[in-house]
């Protein structure tokens, strides 16, 4: 039998070929490993950049300048941990810091997941743009920066084999992929399926696999390091959503909750601070803005109703109180928000006069051919957002389009501002459509405005709200809206939302903060 010999002992060469082999298969799949880093790594940081955004929903909003403060906070953990990845792969032999980082910034994100809530409470007393920058430096940066410091990392120990472009191609060819893995996977599947709590905790799992994988080619202990985050995640605490929460559900779109709060059933999507639909146990009525569209029936003789932004159905409720047998189609973009409506305020689904519809509102209208007697405006973008398209003369020419002749538009205008910053362009946009505007104050910041398809004097308005001799609430209502019509004063030359020019969120920014 052949054998080899080494200082003094011999080795039988069946031992030898098989050592040979073992090291042969460990290369190559510490090899394969290095391809598939890149993929997890590039899936983790999209599925947490997507994720943070409903993560952060409920305490900053849910504006563009979340979104700004968020993805700045990420590209600079990006280009932090590239320039880290570089630095240390010069200067390291193997792939150990590497997957040692990986795997650490796993026990981070589950460690983030105790705290969470706490953190987030905290910051939702600063600015938004601040307070989501701080949050994501927190939360986000350092594991984002760990991911980031895989594909510099890994150019440099494949390119050892020479070939250094084609290292580099490849490596951020499959970092793409799994970021568009990652962002297909978080935004159709695991969000809307499992919510945002699981779908860190799926993040989290995934960073600690691919961290124990590397080391576990150097140290099989490394793979306990999993067993360990798997059990931390087990004790982890789920959102603990304070004020009364009897129900919560996420989708695609929202956070969606249903509060109690004494007699009161509240709505909120989002941001905790707004409330979307209320309904009172002990009252029809809510003194709120909502009772107002029960004054619809009043300016219109209002067979055929459209709400586009159905919420919790308090607008329908309202119209009913006046014109019990009205038909209505409602246009309601979340399917969490119309089951929350169903189970909750009343929204019957079994009624073979209400028709809703789960859609934008602005596609369902370029697709529909109906026409109303009476439409229904409050579209907020759980918060304190109107959708900026959903604000321009091109969107108002639509639903005119969709309108009677005797037809009444009712929209909900929420504006805190002494200088009525957001009320006036959008009455002047109505205007740039509609031949008679009005403006009924209703309260806490909401307006009523009114746009009727035929030109409409306040006398003859005065005369359609005070003729009705219906329900006594009803008829207060009405007397206290014809005390209030007069001609909102628009200037000359106010500009007008259109879709290449809408600074919707921007204005609502400043009012917010009382600019």
């Amino acid at each position: 039998m052949s054998t080899s010999s080494h200082a003094g002992w011999v080795l039988p060469e069946s031992r030898v070929r098989g050592a040979a082999t073992s090291v042969a298969a460990v290369e190559r799949w510490r090899r394969a490993l290095w391809m598939a880093t890149p993929f997890f790594t590039g899936a983790v940081v999209m599925a947490q950049e997507l994720v943070a955004f409903r993560l952060y929903a409920p305490y900053f909003g849910y504006s563009i300048y979340v979104w700004g403060s968020m993805i700045s906070v990420v590209m600079a953990a990006l280009a932090l941990g590239y320039a880290i990845g570089g630095w240390a792969a010069d200067r390291s032999d193997g792939d150990v810091p590497l997957y040692g980082t990986v795997l650490g910034s796993a026990i981070y994100q589950v460690v983030i997941l105790y705290v969470v809530s706490s953190l987030l409470r905290f910051f939702a007393d600063m600015d938004e743009s601040v307070g989501t920058a701080l949050a994501s430096l927190i939360v986000f940066g350092p594991p984002m920066t760990a991911m980031a410091m895989a594909c510099p990392y890994l150019i440099r120990l494949q390119s050892r084999a020479g070939g250094v472009g084609l290292a580099a191609g490849r490596v951020y060819g499959v970092s793409t992929v799994g970021s568009i893995a990652g962002i297909l996977g978080t935004s159709f599947y695991l969000v809307p399926h499992f919510g945002t709590h699981k779908t860190l905790e799926a993040i989290c799992v995934l960073s600690a696999v691919t961290g124990a994988a590397g080391l576990a080619l150097h140290f099989r202990p490394a793979l306990f390091g999993v067993v360990a985050v798997l059990l931390l995640l087990m004790f982890a605490p789920l959102s603990n959503w304070r004020g009364g929460t009897v129900w919560a559900a996420e989708s695609a779109y929202n956070l969606v909750r249903v509060v109690r709060s004494g007699d009161w059933l509240l709505l909120k999507l989002n941001d905790g601070g707004g409330v979307h639909t209320m309904r009172n146990r002990r009252s029809e009525f809510t003194g709120h803005y909502y009772d107002d569209f029960a004054l619809g029936p009043l300016l219109s003789p209002a067979k055929h109703v459209l709400v586009l932004g159905m919420g919790g159905g308090g607008s329908i409720a309202a119209t009913r109180m006046a014109a019990p047998q009205v038909d209505v189609d409602a246009v309601e973009i979340d399917a969490k928000v119309v089951e929350a409506s169903q189970r909750f305020f009343g929204v019957d689904a079994s009624d073979k006069k209400l028709h809703v519809y789960v859609a934008d509102a602005r596609p369902w209208l370029a697709r529909s051919r109906s026409s109303y007697d009476l439409v229904h405006v409050d579209l907020y973008q759980g918060g304190p957002y109107i959708p900026f398209y959903l604000m321009t003369v091109e969107f108002f020419e639509m639903v005119r389009g969709h309108m009677s002749q005797q037809g009444v538009l009712m929209m909900n205008l929420f504006d805190i501002s002494p200088t009525q910053e957001l009320l006036t362009p959008t009455v002047a946009t109505l205007r740039r459509v509609f031949p008679s505007v009005e403006v009924l104050s209703v309260g806490h910041g909401n307006r009523m405005l009114l746009a009727f398809a035929q030109q409409t004097s306040a006398s003859e308005i005065r005369a359609r709200l005070g003729s009705f001799r219906g329900r006594v609430a009803i008829r207060d209502l009405a007397r206290r809206a014809a005390s209030q019509i007069a001609d909102f004063g628009v200037a000359e030359g106010t500009a007008v939302f259109t879709d290449d020019w809408a600074p919707v969120e921007e204005i609502t920014r400043r009012m917010l903060r009382g600019e």
